[in-house]
């Protein structure tokens, strides 16, 4: 039998009194306008292209319900400042925080108000560290589905790494995942957090992936990793966000932090080019502190690929690699180079040499004219034209 889930009176009240002098719930509706799914992309309630370029920030909500209002002003003021789009939070968690489910759900509403004052969407991750945490799951989705379906910048993960060992044995399930996405209004967009053992009408509206941490290739890896991501595109025909890659840390971890600019510049290029959302993942987000120092260095680094690409670079278009049928790449010389990877809409392909030495070269395809080559540390941009074909005479 399945326990019943109640507020405390002192919730109710804590719910109803913090943030009244900062909260606007006029932005709030009956039926509030979250973002819509369209093939493989989001949109916003009036039909404009929305770009995932989110971040981690686990403990948010947490110091929300600490009352620690000055750090979460902070924190959304600096994710608005560099027009990120998409914060990551987890509504429960022990060990490195602790937030109980009854506490997270309270503090949720006031995140989602202060979240929606700076433009931001929050993904709200609904499971995590389940396996010391007693409690109905169906109940709690239901409750968090609700608070998110009052406010339109929710969104919601069903659970962190499902197959995790700190997660409940039921969390690994797919089926019991799947069925808890139906205790979510269906106006609130849904990922279950894995797509293994599900078919497309199971799977949620939209697929987080963790890509591979791979460290191979000098550290390189997990940049040539986001490659598959196009392909999980084409099975689901669902959004797909990169959403827990390699952290940035103040050193290298193999398998965990990445301490390198140039690979996370290059991994952001990957990943916009691949038609991928994504999060940037950092030791200090599981703090839900702002980055410093060689962090804040791989973020900013990272942060510059939505201005070395067009906005809109995702939207359509095929992704290519080097040497494919269509490429327009045929080789390259690879000398330090590791891939060369391309977007290709109609007469137009932007390509992407990653790590590549100053005696790289690369053979074009016919009729394909490339522009000057941006030279970045640790990916060079060309933007190339295929002259159109002309007719037979």
């Amino acid at each position: 039998m399945k326990k019943n889930v109640c507020f405390p009176l002192a919730v109710v009240v804590l719910i109803a009194g913090a943030f009244v002098a900062g909260c606007n719930r006029s932005s709030a509706s009956a039926s509030p306008d979250h973002l819509r799914i369209v093939g493989s992309g989001f949109v916003t309630a009036d039909g404009r292209p929305f770009q995932w370029r989110g971040i981690t920030a686990f403990r948010l909500l947490e110091h929300v319900a600490r009352g620690q209002d000055a750090d979460v002003e902070r924190y959304l003021s600096w994710a608005e400042s560099q027009r990120l789009t998409v914060v990551r939070v987890l509504a429960m968690g022990q060990g490195f925080m602790s937030l109980s489910p009854e506490a997270g759900r309270a503090a949720l509403p006031r995140l989602l108000d202060a979240a929606a004052r700076h433009n931001l969407h929050v993904e709200i991750v609904a499971l995590a560290g389940t396996r010391d945490v007693s409690g109905d799951l169906d109940a709690h989705l239901a409750a968090v589905g609700e608070i998110a379906s009052q406010q339109g910048n929710a969104l919601i993960e069903i659970a962190n790494e499902p197959g995790h060992p700190s997660q409940a044995e039921d969390v690994h399930r797919p089926e019991v995942l799947s069925r808890l996405r139906s205790r979510v209004p269906p106006t609130v967009p849904v990922a279950l957090g894995l797509v293994e053992g599900l078919d497309r009408k199971s799977a949620g509206d939209y697929l987080t992936w963790h890509s591979p941490r791979d460290d191979r290739f000098d550290g390189w890896g997990h940049v040539l990793a986001l490659a598959e991501g196009p392909e999980l595109i084409s099975k689901w025909n669902k959004p797909v966000v990169s959403d827990e890659p390699i952290g940035a840390g103040e050193r290298f971890e193999a398998g965990r932090r990445d301490d390198q600019p140039a690979r996370f510049r290059a991994a952001a290029v990957v990943t916009r080019l691949a038609g991928l959302g994504a999060t940037f993942h950092y030791e200090g987000g599981l703090q839900a502190v702002v980055p410093t120092g060689r962090q804040l260095e791989c973020f900013k680094a990272w942060n510059e690929a939505w201005t070395l690409l067009p906005a809109d670079v995702e939207r359509s278009g095929a992704f290519r690699k080097a040497g494919d049928p269509e490429a327009a790449i045929l080789d390259f010389r690879h000398d330090r180079a590791l891939a060369v990877f391309e977007r290709q809409r109609g007469n137009t392909a932007w390509v992407a040499i990653i790590n590549p030495g100053e005696g790289f070269a690369m053979q074009w395809a016919a009729g394909w004219i490339p522009g000057e080559a941006r030279r970045l540390n640790g990916v060079w941009l060309v933007n190339a034209r295929r002259a159109p074909r002309q007719p037979i005479r």
